[in-house]
């Protein structure tokens, strides 16, 4: 079984269309647990026909966050693999099927590609991303959709760190590498594009600058050693983030402090240079 856990507030109606697309999966061995993270609107009236189908489950709880609901809906997950699908995105009917057809006995976590659609209707396809880790480089996703784990995986890392203000995705990505690696669990890469991710105007944390900011900012505390040992380059790459978050939020002074690390970890991104002049006046 394939346990699917999403997490939701305030989505009453975005979330019956996340809902609808596991219903019309063609792979039906799956539980879909939803856990709504103390909505004031009506989402649990939306949710309710959808419980009929005992595959589907509901856990209303107080308002903590999502890290922590997808970490209660993996405490109440059955499946021998888990993926998280956010309330407002949707799954295409062969994307279970897909991923059990690919699944071994070997299998640790499993990736498939995405397709990112717009409020104007484009489309554009959303395939792995390239990590440098442990001397190679290798291919992965785990953004929700995209990301399926061998629950006991899950269990054994504590699941998402609900700590952070942003980068939960990254972070527990990071981890279940250094858990893998000493693991003979393998990695399974599905170049198919099977989940849609919806943007819309409502609330997202990629557009609030206040949380990626802080949340950048955790991340490389937690994980500056593990990054700088496997790919210096990327520290440049999110204290460049935190210094264009910190632009957004008009802290000057602490957005050029940022591209300043940035360059002392990746002194040829001459891009960096022409920020500060940007950040430090315009």
């Amino acid at each position: 079984m394939i346990s699917i856990i999403t997490p939701t507030y305030n989505r009453a109606v975005l979330v019956q269309t996340t809902i609808r697309s596991i219903l019309n999966q063609t792979y039906k061995d799956w539980e879909l647990i939803i856990v709504d993270d103390g909505s004031s609107d009506n989402t649990e009236d939306a949710i309710q026909p959808f419980l009929a189908d005992e595959r589907v489950k509901y856990i209303k709880k107080h308002n903590s966050g999502q890290a922590d609901s997808l970490n209660t809906g993996g405490l109440h997950a059955t499946g021998d693999f888990i993926t998280f699908l956010d309330s407002d995105d949707e799954a295409y009917p062969h994307w279970l099927q897909t991923v059990h057809d690919h699944i071994k006995e070997d299998t640790g976590i499993l990736c498939v590609g995405a397709m990112r659609k717009y409020p104007n209707g484009t489309l554009t396809r959303e395939g792995m991303n390239e990590f440098r880790f442990f001397g190679k480089t290798i291919y992965l996703k785990f953004t929700c959709g995209s990301l399926f784990i061998r629950r006991f995986i899950f269990n054994d890392i504590k699941g998402y760190d609900a700590t952070l203000r942003s980068n939960i995705q990254t972070d527990l990505g990071y981890r279940l590498l250094s858990w893998l690696r000493h693991s003979p669990l393998k990695t399974v890469v599905v170049n198919d594009y099977l989940v849609q991710i919806n943007v819309h105007e409502g609330e997202r944390i990629r557009t609030n600058w206040g949380r990626r900011r802080e949340g950048g900012i955790q991340f490389i505390k937690k994980h500056y050693g593990f990054i700088y040992e496997n790919d210096k380059k990327e520290i440049a790459n999110i204290y460049s983030t935190i210094a264009y978050s910190s632009y957004k939020l008009k802290q000057r002074n602490e957005s050029v402090k940022y591209l300043f690390k940035a360059i002392r970890h990746n002194p040829v991104r001459w891009v960096n240079y022409m920020r500060v002049l940007k950040y430090a006046f315009l």
